[in-house]
């Protein structure tokens, strides 16, 4: 069975470029009621209540989507939903977008592990002091890297650490591995300690959802930190003390608590830490994150989502909802994702 003719309203902060690409495009049975990156716009239109899709930012859709009375379908351009999965109204379709990012989020991941091997802040500060002193260097190949969420991004950035000969391990709910890398360490939740104990590098990609809502708790880092100082107290080769540990949050700001990462940090489970999400966004500015010289912020741009690529995945989408046919990437009401 054929849907009717769809009414679009797309909002958002890149409207100029979705509105071209929408006039490219050959899907001439659907009418752009309303292009706009203004909220107000949309709630004082007179198309509102003909609006049967949504593409949007879903800090913005989240803003209008109460007013959409015959909304039936929600194209989210982000791949975290929360402000829309969290909304009270959800008897509409909403689809987030998913094979796009792993590039980018690879990238991003990539830099920053290599930046903290290579020792690149030591080395410009060395620089401004005119002193020679070389700190050790250690090779990517010589650390595990555990990923916490093992989705679409995440298998997406496996070959390329494949290829750095990066031993790799993984935690998830279910604990399978990667059907393109099935021989891949996995834990469960109940085993974080561990998990984290195991690695030199610890990188978020976990959804915002209740289940992973403050996952890495303070008993976690508690257990860590007991962990690190009986090694330190047993031990007398130096080679054999708690290692250094590097934090990437390129999932979701809620996974830890600002507290609790802060004691992570302040005890050395984790020495440095690398953030591109956060509880708060903007981060306010009076933050103590700001200032500490062990957090990186990079302030919600590991992978912006580029108007082109979601656009591809809403069209794909469009054909198949004017098909009849259920669209990709539907959301969860009840899993959060």
């Amino acid at each position: 069975m054929h849907n009717p003719s769809p009414a679009l309203i797309i909002l958002s902060r890149d409207v100029n470029q979705y509105q071209a690409l929408w006039e490219a495009s050959d899907l001439s049975n659907t009418s752009l009621v309303l292009a706009t990156d203004k909220v107000a716009e949309v709630l004082e239109s007179t198309f509102k209540d003909q609006a049967t899709i949504l593409l949007s930012e879903p800090d913005l859709a989240v803003q209008v989507v109460a007013h959409l009375p015959n909304l039936k379908w929600c194209q989210s351009t982000w791949a975290g939903n929360s402000p829309l999965l969290n909304h009270s109204k959800q008897d509409y379709i909403l689809t987030g977008v998913k094979g796009i990012f792993s590039q980018l989020m690879s990238e991003y991941v990539l830099s920053y592990i290599l930046s903290y091997v290579r020792q690149h802040q030591t080395f410009i500060e060395l620089q401004s002091k005119q002193q020679w002193a070389p700190p050790r260097i250690r090779s990517i190949s010589e650390l595990t890297i555990g990923i916490l969420g093992i989705g679409n991004i995440a298998t997406g950035m496996l070959s390329m650490f494949a290829a750095l000969n990066v031993n790799i391990i993984g935690l998830s709910r279910s604990a399978k591995p990667p059907l393109s890398h099935p021989q891949m360490p996995m834990f469960t939740p109940n085993q974080l300690v561990d998990f984290i104990g195991a690695c030199d590098v610890v990188i978020n990609l976990l959804p915002d959802t209740p289940a992973t809502q403050a996952f890495i708790d303070r008993t976690t880092i508690e257990a860590l930190i007991a962990s690190q100082q009986t090694v330190t107290a047993t031990t007398s080769d130096t080679s054999d003390l708690p290692k250094s540990r590097q934090f990437i949050n390129a999932g979701r700001g809620s996974v830890v608590t600002d507290e609790v990462l802060l004691m992570a940090l302040d005890n050395g489970v984790f020495t440095q830490a690398v953030l591109d999400v956060f509880t708060t966004e903007p981060l306010p500015a009076q933050h103590v994150f700001w200032h500490r010289d062990d957090i990186v912020i990079t302030q919600h741009t590991a992978a912006i989502s580029k108007p082109s690529d979601v656009m591809h995945v809403f069209m794909e989408n469009m054909t198949r909802y004017t098909q009849g046919l259920s669209p990709l990437y539907v959301m969860d009401w009840h899993q959060g994702y």
